[in-house]
């Protein structure tokens, strides 16, 4: 989801920079010109430390209105706009995007709206643990310096902060490979895609001379689905991929100059004309086209993750400008 764009994300940023230095001055005031830590507890207390606290309660509640209200809005958006065709070329700015919009047009909306939130879990619960230590540290404070909570020893209070610090570093790995687990179950099914053959995990040649126990994948993986009512064949293998789409078409050849779709002699006008929208830049670079009556068909050999994506959306893009059933 598109949690740094919107009006929201500049206001948090304004918030951010903004706030920073005038919290800083105010408390270079508080303590130059005021004498705060002269003062009788309480009175320092709320001069000092009150405002650091609201600050960063700010970045907290921030956090939980994204992580729990604004992707759910941005999907209910996003189901209500449902609709067949092609995504528009706006979509290409960046991988989330694109991936949101395919499966808009010509994928599942309800199977990305329930990956989403299977994978976005992990992260509540790491988010969580960390607004409860913010809360441990901050709390006998506060109720300490108004008298409320006696007897709370220094030793108690950083016994608590080092074993909750000690429990996140623990489980962050945990959590984060169950989130990578179901994000990586979740971006293909709401295309209308799945893994039909997988590479074998064989252990490295480091790994069974010191006995661990690395796996490094052996071979190519396969992707099958149908989109539009047309069969989907993709193909991987480390930086090699191939797009190939199901179609009935005249036979065509595109190559990639430096990042410039180019079409070769004989191309149909349609596909020309097509391309000519698309600007030079570095998802069509290293990637050959190849089109005739049995389907099209994209190869890629260039660095970056689930870039045929991009391949995939190409294609549609020129199955739905040729306009051939």
């Amino acid at each position: 989801m598109n949690i740094h764009q919107g009006l929201d994300y500049k206001l948090y940023k304004v918030y951010i920079w903004g706030g920073l230095p005038i919290l800083v001055i105010y408390l270079v005031i508080a303590v130059v010109v005021f004498e705060a830590p002269n003062l009788p507890d309480p009175q320092m207390f709320l001069m000092l430390l009150v405002p650091i606290m609201i600050w960063i309660a700010g970045i907290f509640l921030y956090w939980w209105w994204v992580f729990l209200f604004k992707d759910r809005l941005e999907l209910e958006d996003v189901e209500e706009d449902q609709q067949g065709g092609i995504p528009g070329i706006k979509s290409l700015r960046n991988w989330s995007t694109l991936h949101q919009a395919m499966a808009v047009h010509g994928g599942d909306i309800k199977e990305l709206k329930k990956n989403y939130r299977k994978s976005k879990l992990p992260i509540l619960i790491w988010y969580g643990a960390s607004n409860v230590l913010a809360l441990w540290i901050f709390c006998p404070l506060t109720l300490g310096f108004f008298g409320i909570l006696q007897g709370f020893g220094l030793g108690t209070w950083l016994a608590g902060v080092f074993v909750w610090i000690v429990v996140m570093l623990v489980g962050t790995p945990f959590l984060f490979k169950i989130g990578s687990k179901s994000a990586g179950e979740a971006y293909l099914a709401p295309l209308g895609l799945e893994f039909t053959e997988l590479p074998r995990l064989n252990q490295d040649g480091i790994s069974s001379i010191t006995g661990g126990q690395q796996r490094i994948p052996d071979g190519h993986a396969t992707i099958e689905g149908k989109r539009h009512g047309r069969l989907v064949h993709i193909e991987t293998l480390g930086k090699h991929s191939l797009t190939v789409l199901q179609a009935h078409l005249p036979e065509f050849k595109v190559s990639s100059e430096a990042g410039k779709l180019i079409p070769k002699k004989g191309a149909p006008d349609r596909v020309v004309v097509a391309l000519k929208s698309l600007r030079k830049a570095k998802r069509w670079q290293g990637i050959h086209i190849f089109s005739g009556p049995r389907g099209i068909g994209i190869q890629r050999q260039s660095k970056g993750t689930n870039m045929w994506l991009y391949d995939l959306w190409l294609a549609e893009y020129l199955l739905d400008k040729i306009s051939v059933n």
